[in-house]
């Protein structure tokens, strides 16, 4: 494929590529359901005991009330720039610069790990099944290569794709726990595991799972970076955030419960300790050719994860250099395929050397777990402030549609909710490594800010611009 940039200033995307089915899909593909019930299961056993389905329910809710953020900032503002744009129209450039470059380094770090197990997750199902020792690295590269293709390729391939594999994986996750709940589980039913009353350690048990539960959404705000190549973004962005986090709320309600009932209350140890539980779900409950199914959507989950990621958040890197935010090269478009080549490419380079130089010799579950702690703190951040901003920005600029529920009561909620996520995070006393990622992070704030004014000095009307930004 021939590259030939576009020039930054001006440069626009692909008008009305998406539609409403293709940007929840591409979204629910981001976070991965298979992908992220069956990492999070065995921790979640061993915090929440019972409970994790409810558990998964009151993750559900505080993204929720994210999720309302982002539909009504879109309503008014539908930008590839996403909560950039709201934060920086909001608090001005320099909040948004700084959020811009945070936030983009949080999901290239957070996207890595699920990159990096792409290979681990095919090269442990090949040595297993097939006897066939292929090292994870190579499977990496090459995926990486591939997803590379497939979305500078373009948007509506790319996040068709997405469609294909989302499906796979999410009828595979509901025939299996149809199974479970059909043949009975191992000791019956019981509506227990939604009730808050089983959680093993009460309150604190809680709090320690819950950044995780957090983690397993993280995906959900796909969306509101597609909006200028989606169909009447408007209606349809806020429509695919409820849509999205509605449908994964389903299938990780209805997973977890399967595997809770599956193993029964006497064996929730086991289940804590099983590397695979969804194999011996399958297994047990579906036979071989269930953890053939189970193996292949493992795949698929991450794959497409990685794909609809580098989609959503390569845009808001674009946004971030149309607009002067971030250098210019950042905001180039290929003259066919309409797709931000340098962002998409810089994004998924940056992921690929995070892997080759930081994950190269780690196992892969160990890499997966470590980026995405780190990176969810700069990603929960941008909820924090994005809650703040719904708020101040509706008061200040659209005092007749403003509404104390919507505006107020719903984000304040969320943001409690949010910094009792974050601070579970960054908390004291945390074994190593992550006891260093507060700190890391708060480097990047500190280097973010100072690039932010800098970058104001050099260039004044670049803040007045990025105040400003609105890319519909």
């Amino acid at each position: 494929m021939s590259v030939a940039p576009d020039r930054a200033v001006g440069a626009s995307l692909q008008r009305n590529q998406l539609s409403l089915l293709h940007v929840v899909v591409s979204t629910l593909a981001n976070v991965g359901p298979a992908q992220g019930v069956f990492f999070a299961i065995a921790f979640l056993a061993a915090t929440m005991g019972f409970s994790t389905p409810f558990g998964m329910i009151l993750a559900a809710i505080a993204i929720l009330t994210v999720g309302n953020t982002l539909a009504e900032f879109s309503k008014e503002i539908p930008s590839a720039g996403s909560f950039v744009t709201f934060v920086s129209r909001t608090f001005g450039a320099h909040a948004g610069i700084t959020l811009a470059v945070i936030v983009s380094v949080g999901y290239i770090i957070a996207i890595s790990g699920v990159a990096l197990e792409i290979g681990g997750w095919v090269s442990a199902v090949l040595a297993q099944n097939a006897h066939i020792n292929v090292p994870w690295q190579i499977i990496t590269i090459v995926s990486v290569l591939v997803i590379s293709y497939l979305t500078v390729r373009g948007v509506k391939i790319s996040s068709q794709w997405a469609v294909v594999l989302f499906f796979t994986e999410a009828i595979v996750l509901l025939v299996l726990s149809l199974s479970v709940l059909f043949h009975g589980g191992a000791q019956g039913l019981s509506a227990t595991p939604l009730m808050p009353t089983a959680i093993s350690g009460g309150l604190k048990s809680l709090g320690l799972a819950f950044p995780l539960l957090v983690f397993s959404f993280v995906g959900w705000e796909n969306s509101g970076a597609l909006a200028e190549e989606t169909t009447n973004p408007r209606r349809n962005i806020p429509r695919a955030v409820y849509w999205a986090i509605a449908v994964v709320a389903v299938l990780y309600v209805l997973s977890s419960y399967a595997a809770i009932v599956g193993y029964g209350a006497m064996h929730l140890k086991t289940l804590a300790n099983d590397p695979a539980p969804f194999n011996t779900l399958a297994q047990r409950y579906l036979g071989p050719v269930g953890v053939y199914l189970i193996d292949f959507i493992g795949f698929t989950s991450l794959f497409a994860c990685v794909i609809a990621a580098a989609n959503s958040q390569s845009r808001i890197i674009f946004h971030a250099g149309r607009e002067g935010l971030l250098p210019r090269t950042f905001g180039l478009v290929h003259p066919k395929t309409h797709t931000p080549w340098v962002a998409l490419l810089s994004y998924l380079g940056v992921v690929l050397a995070l892997i080759v130089v930081v994950g190269w010799n780690m196992q892969p579950l160990a890499f997966y777990a470590d980026m995405g702690s780190l990176g969810t703190i700069p990603i929960v951040v941008m909820y924090i402030v994005a809650n703040v901003a719904l708020p101040v920005w509706f008061w200040r600029e659209r005092r007749a549609s403003f509404s104390w529920l919507r505006h107020v009561v719903v984000p304040a909620i969320g943001l409690v909710v949010m910094l009792w996520s974050f601070w579970s995070l960054v908390a004291p006393g945390q074994p190593a490594p992550f006891n260093a990622f507060p700190y890391i992070v708060l480097a990047l704030v500190v280097l973010s800010l100072g690039y932010s004014v800098w970058l104001g000095r050099k260039d004044r009307t670049v803040l007045d611009v990025a105040s400003q930004t609105l890319a519909e």
